[in-house]
């Protein structure tokens, strides 16, 4: 009898050693997830300034689109969490900038994103969109600040006067996956030309006030 409960606790002890060995050994054999680097490009693909008939002389506008794209060799999928911030400003005067925040909202393409997630295979983008009002983050329109000196001698368009080329820089920082976190998009420059009406109420873009030219 006690040679039976002497073997009895011996295989209980075994069991129990064999449990914690194999523990530590499953432990030890599976490595810490990393996610893996430079999946996520990222880049200001389009900067055009809005014909007047859409954003007439003194409320102009700017369409910025941004892409993003896979450019890891594998396909990846993770939780999204889109969050950013794209600054413009003016390079003849740093102090002028606007700074516009980017939202899942921007997405084009939002069926991408299902049950929180999003799956990019290699090569695949996504776009954003965003459109500027020429206005600072002080609420200035720019336009005002820029060169229509003799205006009459600026004449580029029916009954509108244009300013001297402005160049301005957009700087992209742009959260899209939880697990990558923000990528930096190379610096783009474009360049504006304001438009203003020459005499208010003439031509189909320079209605008289209320509605026009202010």
């Amino acid at each position: 009898m006690r040679c039976k409960n002497w073997m009895l606790k011996r295989r209980h002890y075994l069991v129990i050693v064999l449990c914690a060995f194999f523990s530590q050994t499953c432990e030890e054999s599976l490595p810490t997830y990393e996610a893996p680097q430079n999946v996520l490009g990222v880049n200001v693909s389009l900067v055009e300034q809005l014909a007047d008939r859409i954003a007439r002389p003194g409320r102009q506008m700017e369409h910025i689109v941004v892409v993003g794209e896979n450019i890891h060799d594998e396909v990846f999928q993770d939780s999204v969490n889109i969050r950013g911030t794209m600054r413009i400003w003016w390079q003849r005067k740093p102090g002028r900038y606007r700074t516009i925040y980017l939202t899942e909202q921007n997405l084009v393409e939002r069926n991408l994103v299902r049950n929180g997630k999003m799956l990019l295979v290699p090569g695949q983008q996504f776009t954003m969109d965003a459109y500027w009002n020429l206005k600072s983050d002080d609420s200035l329109y720019l336009p005002t600040e820029m060169n229509f000196a003799r205006l009459t001698q600026r004449v580029c368009d029916y009954n509108i006067a244009c300013s001297d080329p402005e160049v301005f820089i957009i700087e992209v920082s742009l959260n899209v996956f939880d697990r990558i976190g923000y990528v930096q998009a190379p610096p783009k420059e474009f360049t504006f030309i304001g438009r203003v009406c020459i005499s208010c109420g003439i031509g189909p873009v320079c209605p008289p006030p209320p509605g026009g030219c202010g």
